[in-house]
């Protein structure tokens, strides 16, 4: 599958990446039912931070932004420089499902280069506990079949 055309990080960017790893509705009912706010931080080279959001609801995945934090209210921020989420989103679309050295959990489990942050353990916990859906979600950049399931 072709790279997804909009820049990164922009709406529809995210917003391509949602419908592709939606497409196939048996395999995110396969995931399981979700309900999680997700905010992804991009701090960009001239000290900006716009903020991009997955809504996960039920079985449904909606991307908005970018956004203000205090409107969005996520539940977790996922944080990092552009330069890492840019390499984590080339390596996918060359090779397809992450690696653990290109996944969330790998490149955020010591707090480098993404950071993982939650105003309570709920959030925390919601962002482990939803990991398998938010890898998808972004392994849908890169692959043919649009979720993987057990990739993670």
């Amino acid at each position: 599958m072709p790279a997804i055309s909009a820049p990164f990080p922009s709406g529809p960017w995210f917003e391509e990446l949602v419908a592709r790893a939606t497409a196939d509705t048996g395999a995110i009912e396969r995931l399981g039912i979700a309900e999680f706010r997700f905010g992804m931080e991009i701090v960009l080279p001239d000290g900006t931070r716009p903020l991009f959001g997955l809504v996960l609801d039920g079985y449904d995945i909606t991307a908005v932004g970018p956004m203000d934090e205090g409107t969005f209210a996520p539940e977790l921020v996922f944080s990092g420089q552009l330069d890492a989420w840019t390499e984590m989103i080339r390596w996918i679309e060359a090779h397809g499902p992450a690696d653990s050295a290109h996944s969330l959990n790998g490149l955020s489990i010591a707090g480098i280069p993404f950071e993982a942050r939650s105003s309570d353990a709920m959030g925390s916990d919601k962002f482990y506990r939803f990991m398998g859906t938010l890898q998808a979600v972004f392994d849908a950049a890169g692959s043919e079949s649009p979720v993987p399931v057990g990739t993670v």
